[in-house]
């Protein structure tokens, strides 16, 4: 009795998903783009806990957010034990670092750093506030972005290091989609594009039940 050809591909298809099996092929993950470290990484711990918007008694100045996500290896893996650092702007566009030298209130409420290490599903959590875009010339603080080059697109600067893995930097950067002043929104856009930032990095923010956004960036990391 003959086989018809939709019979033969089906086999065909069993066989090699078994096979795929058997050999312990895997998910691939795509790895997170690197991105330099900057000028302001910490220099010192200001605290290691995940909560940025309050450091003294009030809370931060800033429209506050969520920054979570999932650690995994290339074979898409969780991973614990991955230590992810973030450190950003204020509100402002200031950082609190001795080599920032803008003209920009500092927010003494703002925690500016935060650490969280990931447990056995990889997850991690901070919660944070919108930064400010800055100049890069201290000349430029109080005027609008003007031109490539001059102002740097609101970002959060992130390192993570896991046991077994290359340790990844990178800058996590807003959709524009994510502001609801026009006129933020255009000038994000515009940034991003000077930048050529890569489409990989660019978060967007979504409202919860409580009206708060939170937004999902997943880190693959390099065996």
């Amino acid at each position: 009795m003959g086989i018809s050809r939709r019979d033969l591909i089906t086999r065909f298809l069993a066989t090699a998903a078994a096979t795929a099996g058997a050999s312990g092929f895997a998910a691939v993950c795509s790895r997170t783009p690197a991105q330099g470290e900057g000028p302001f990484y910490p220099e010192r711990d200001l605290n290691r806990d995940n909560d940025l918007r309050r450091f003294r008694k009030d809370s931060a100045l800033g429209e506050p957010i969520t920054l979570e996500g999932q650690v995994t290896s290339e074979d898409c893996r969780p991973v614990e034990g991955a230590v992810v650092e973030i450190w950003q702007a204020a509100a402002s566009g200031r950082y609190n670092h001795s080599g920032d030298r803008n003209l920009l209130a500092l927010d003494p409420n703002f925690q500016y750093w935060g650490q969280f290490k990931t447990g056995a599903d990889g997850k991690y959590r901070f919660l944070t506030i919108i930064p400010g875009h800055y100049p890069l010339d201290p000349r430029l603080v109080g005027q609008n972005p003007s031109g490539p080059g001059q102002f740097r697109p609101p970002h959060i600067h992130m390192k993570v290091r896991a046991p077994g893995l290359l340790s990844l930097t990178t800058q996590v950067y807003f959709d524009p989609k994510s502001f609801d002043r026009p006129d933020h929104a255009k000038t994000v856009s515009d940034l991003n594009r000077w930048e050529n930032v890569d489409s990989r990095l660019v978060v967007h923010y979504t409202p919860d039940l409580n009206g708060e956004k939170t937004g999902m960036f997943d880190v693959v990391l390099r065996s």
